[in-house]
């Protein structure tokens, strides 16, 4: 869960210190979230965390084409 964290705090990062976000970035880590919620999902363990972490990459999608 670390590693998703991380992902999402250099994204943040980025954006406050160059204001705009690289999509490539944005899309590997949607990617990988979605699909740790798909195998969270199957093993029938909690997806709670990884859905806020996919809402704040979404809400960072928004800063691409600015």
């Amino acid at each position: 869960m670390e590693k998703y964290y991380r992902m999402v705090i250099d994204l943040y990062k980025e954006v406050l210190l160059i204001n705009r976000v690289n999509p490539d970035r944005v899309l590997d880590a949607q990617r990988e979230i979605s699909n740790a919620i798909t195998t969270a999902i199957i093993t029938n363990e909690p997806t709670g965390e990884l859905e806020l972490l996919k809402s704040d990459i979404e809400n960072l999608k928004s800063h691409i084409s600015q």
